[in-house]
C-alpha cells in the first residue's frame, strides 16, 4: 500500500466503512467468486466495459441490508431503468445509443460503480485480491476457511480465520512513493505493534493506536532511530511532520472566505465549512476588539457547533476551557485562556491553518485506527478490552525477539524487490505464506524458536504446548463468559432476536464486529452451556471465530455444523438461524440435514442428536426433520448408511423457557430420545426398484 507524504494510512475506505469487518471481507469475496462464475468473461471496469462494478454493488446491498439500508441514488436508477433492465445488462448495442442519459451515467459512476471500487479497494489492501480484483491465493485460503500451518502456528489456540488475517497483517507494509532511483521506503504496522506490547512500557488504547496508525515510512534515518526509543518518543513523532502552510495563511491579514474555503473544507458539508470561516472570522474579531459582544458571539458558535470545532481545530478534544455552567465571564476567560495560540500568538493565520492540519490529522488517526485495531483483534492475538496487551505473549516474545522486530518496522526496497512484493502477478503479499516463510526462518530457526517455548512452558512436547495453550484459552474464556455474560444476562439478550430492529442494541451489548446471526449463533451456545450445567468445553464447541477478548468475529464455516458439543455418552449438534420461515426452506434444509448425517457417520457409534434453534419455525421444516427420522440415508462425505438420525426443532422462546425453569439439557435429551425412538423406520429400501420392476 503507498500513501503519500501528508497521509495516515487506512485498511479500510470511509465510504461504505462498516464494523463486521471479518465478515465483510469473506461477503465481498463471495460476491466477486459469483461473478467470475456468473459471468466468466467480464473484467472488473465500468460499464459499458463491463458490467462487474454494477454487479458487485448490486449484490452487496442484497447481501447487507442492515449496513446498506439507504441507497435512493441506486434504487431511482434501477426504477428509470424499468424494463430495460435486462437490456442495460446485457449491454444491448441498439439500446446503448440511447438508453442512458447523462445523468444515469453519472448516478451510475458515481453512486454505484464508484462505490463498488471503494468497498472491493479493501481486499486489496488486505491482500485478498489484486487490483483487477482477481482473488489471491491469501484471499481463497480465507474465503474456503483452509491453510497449512507451520510448527509455530501450530501452537497457537487460533482459529484458520484469526491465523490468516495475522498473518496478512504480518504481511503488510506501508510504502512510500518511489525516490528517483525508484526506491521505496516502508513502515510494518504489525511489527511496530507487537514491539510496543512486548518491549515498551504499557500504554492505553489510544496512544498505542495513534502510534501504530499514526507512523509513516517517510522518516529520516534518525527519526526511525529515536521512533524506536521508546515511549513518549514515539508518539511524539506521529505529529513532528513539516505543516504544508498555503501562502495566504503565512500572511498576517485576513482570509477572505473564498480563499478560506480553497484549503480548509470538510469532505461532507460545505454548510460546516461556512461555521469554520465564522469561526476563524470572530476569533480573529475578539483579538482585535476583546469586547463582551464579540466573546458572547464567539461563544454561542461555539456551544451550537462544539464537535464539529473540536474535530476540526482541537484535536477532537475541548479547544478553549469555557468553564462550566453558565462559562465565563470575558475576563475570566481570558484569564484562563489567554496563552492559548489563537489568542497570543503574532501568527494567527499560521496557528490556524496548522491546528485544522494537525486535528485533521489526529481525525484521520482516530478513524481509520478502528479498522486497524478490529484486524488486529481478530487475529486472534491483540487483546484490547483493558490495556493492550498480546495473548500468548510468553510464546510469541520467543518468536519475535527485539531485534527481529526492530530491524522489520521500517525497512526500504528497490523497484524489483516492490514489485515482487507487492505488484506483481503471484506476489508475496497475496500468497498464502506460513508465519515461519514471512520471517523468512530456516529449518534450524523454527527448531531453535520451538526449544525456547518448549522451555518457556516447562512442556516436553509439542502436542503439550499446544494443550497447555489450548486449556488456558479454553479457561479464560470460560471466566469472560460466567463474567459479562450470565445466565440472567443470555435470559436478556435471547428476547431481542425476535425483532431485527433490536440488532444495533444487541451488537452494543455484545460486539459490534460480529453480525447479528453470528450473535445469535454465540448467546445460544452460551444459553446450552448453562443448559449443561457447564459440563463442556465451549470454547471448542463453537465453529466460531473469536477475537483475543473471546467476543465473536465471524462464523468460521467450514462444513462443519453450527456448535458440536461431545459429552460422554452422546454428540450433540446444534443448528442455529434467524432465518425466517419461508428462507429455511431454501438455507436451511440441505445444510442441516447434510451436516447431521455427516456428524453420525463419523460419531463411531456414539449416540448424536441435533437441534435446529431459530427463532420461528416453518411448519414443513417441523414435520421434515420428524420425517427423516424414519429414513435410511446416506451421509455426504464418507457415502455410509445412516438410519435414524434425529434433529429436533426448537424455537428461541423453548430454549428462553428451558433457562427460565432451570430444565437440564440431559431432560431435554431424554424427552427427544423417547419421542424419536418412536418413530416407524422405513425398512423397506427397495421400494423404487419394486415399483419399476412390475412395470
Amino acid at each position: 500500500m503507498e500513501v503519500r507524504k501528508d497521509q495516515i494510512f487506512n485498511l479500510w475506505n470511509t465510504n461504505g466503512r462498516r464494523s463486521d469487518v471479518p465478515d465483510a471481507l469473506r461477503i465481498y469475496l463471495e460476491i466477486l467468486c459469483e461473478i467470475r462464475e456468473e459471468y466468466p468473461g467480464e473484467t472488473w471496469a465500468s460499464y459499458p466495459a463491463s458490467t462487474a462494478e454494477f454487479l458487485f454493488y448490486r449484490k452487496a446491498v442484497e447481501r447487507s441490508p442492515g449496513v446498506f439500508k439507504r441507497h435512493p441514488q441506486y434504487d431511482a436508477f434501477l426504477e428509470r431503468l424499468g424494463k430495460d433492465y435486462g437490456r442495460f445488462l446485457s449491454r444491448d448495442r441498439e439500446w446503448m445509443a440511447g438508453g442512458l442519459s447523462a445523468r444515469d451515467r453519472a448516478v451510475l459512476d458515481g453512486a454505484i460503480e464508484a462505490r463498488a471500487r471503494h468497498y472491493t479497494s479493501n481486499l486489496v489492501k488486505i491482500g485478498f485480491a489484486d487490483k483487477q480484483r482477481r482473488i489471491s491465493e491469501a484471499g481463497f485460503s480465507y474465503l474456503k476457511n483452509r491453510t497449512e500451518r507451520d510448527p509455530l502456528e501450530s501452537l497457537l489456540p487460533i482459529d484458520n480465520i484469526n491465523l490468516i488475517l495475522f498473518r496478512q497483517m504480518m504481511k503488510l507494509k506501508v510504502f512510500s512513493g518511489p525516490d528517483e532511483k525508484g526506491r521505496r521506503s516502508y513502515y510494518s504496522p504489525f511489527f511496530m505493534a507487537v514491539y510496543l506490547l512486548l518491549y515498551q512500557e504499557k500504554l492505553e488504547k489510544t496512544a498505542f493506536m495513534t502510534i501504530v496508525q499514526g507512523m509513516t515510512p517517510y522518516l529520516t534515518e534518525e527519526e526511525k532511530k529515536r521512533a524506536l526509543s521508546g515511549g513518549k518518543e514515539l508518539e511524539r513523532e506521529i505529529w513532528n511532520v513539516e505543516i504544508p502552510v498555503p501562502q495566504p495563511f503565512l500572511e498576517s491579514g485576513p482570509v477572505s472566505e473564498a480563499v478560506f474555503g480553497a484549503y480548509i473544507k470538510n469532505r461532507k458539508s460545505s454548510k460546516v465549512e461556512a461555521v469554520y470561516y465564522e469561526f476563524y472570522r470572530l476569533l480573529r474579531k475578539l483579538r482585535q476588539e476583546r469586547s463582551r459582544e464579540s466573546y458572547g458571539k464567539l461563544a454561542e458558535l461555539m456551544a451550537e457547533n462544539r464537535d464539529k470545532l473540536q474535530k476540526a481545530f482541537g484535536y477532537g478534544r475541548e479547544i478553549f476551557d469555557m468553564g462550566r455552567g453558565a462559562g465565563y465571564t470575558l475576563e475570566q476567560f481570558l484569564e484562563k485562556n489567554g496563552n492559548h495560540p489563537f489568542l497570543s500568538s503574532g501568527e494567527f493565520n499560521r496557528r490556524f491553518y496548522e491546528a485544522y492540519f494537525l486535528s485533521g490529522r489526529a481525525d484521520d488517526i482516530r478513524e481509520y485506527s478502528d479498522t486497524t485495531e478490529r484486524l488486529l483483534g481478530a487475529s486472534g492475538l491483540f487483546r484490547f478490552s483493558a490495556l493492550p496487551e498480546l495473548s500468548c505473549g510468553e510464546v510469541l516474545v520467543q518468536i519475535f525477539d527485539r531485534e527481529l522486530l526492530s530491524s522489520r518496522i521500517f525497512g526500504a526496497m528497490d523497484r524489483e524487490e516492490y514489485e515482487a512484493y507487492e505488484e506483481a502477478e503471484g506476489c508475496f503479499f497475496r500468497a498464502d505464506r506460513s508465519m515461519a516463510q514471512i520471517l523468512g526462518f530456516d529449518g534450524a530457526q523454527v527448531r531453535d524458536r520451538m526449544e525456547k517455548i518448549r522451555l518457556a512452558l516447562g512442556e516436553e512436547t509439542s502436542l503439550g504446548i499446544r494443550e497447555k495453550l489450548h486449556s488456558r484459552s479454553s479457561e479464560a474464556f470460560r471466566a469472560h463468559v460466567e463474567s459479562k455474560y450470565p445466565r440472567e444476562k443470555i435470559m436478556e439478550l435471547l428476547p431481542l432476536f425476535s425483532d431485527r430492529k433490536n440488532d444495533p442494541r444487541i451488537q452494543r451489548e455484545v460486539h459490534d464486529m460480529a453480525s447479528v446471526p453470528t450473535i445469535y449463533e454465540y448467546v445460544t451456545g452460551i444459553a446450552w452451556y448453562y443448559l449443561s450445567g457447564r459440563d463442556f468445553d465451549l470454547y471448542e464447541s463453537l465453529n466460531l471465530t473469536l477475537n483475543a477478548d473471546f467476543e465473536p468475529v465471524i462464523h468460521a464455516g467450514g462444513g462443519d455444523g453450527d456448535i458440536v458439543i461431545h459429552y460422554g455418552e452422546a454428540v450433540v449438534m446444534l443448528e442455529v438461524t434467524l432465518m425466517n420461515k419461508q428462507a429455511q426452506r431454501r438455507g436451511e434444509w440441505e445444510p442441516v440435514l447434510r451436516h447431521s448425517l455427516n456428524l453420525k457417520a463419523a460419531a463411531g457409534g456414539r449416540e448424536t442428536m441435533t437441534f435446529f434453534i431459530a427463532d420461528q419455525l416453518d411448519y414443513n421444516t417441523v414435520n421434515i426433520w420428524r420425517a427423516v427420522a424414519a429414513a435410511s440415508l446416506e451421509s455426504t462425505n464418507t457415502h455410509k448408511k445412516v438410519d435414524g438420525v434425529s434433529i429436533m426443532p426448537l424455537t428461541n422462546g423453548d430454549i428462553l423457557e428451558f433457562l427460565r425453569k432451570r430444565v437440564p439439557r440431559e431432560r431435554i435429551m431424554e424427552e427427544v430420545r423417547r419421542s424419536f425412538a418412536g418413530v416407524p423406520r422405513i425398512t423397506d429400501t427397495r421400494w423404487r426398484e419394486e415399483i419399476l420392476d412390475n412395470l
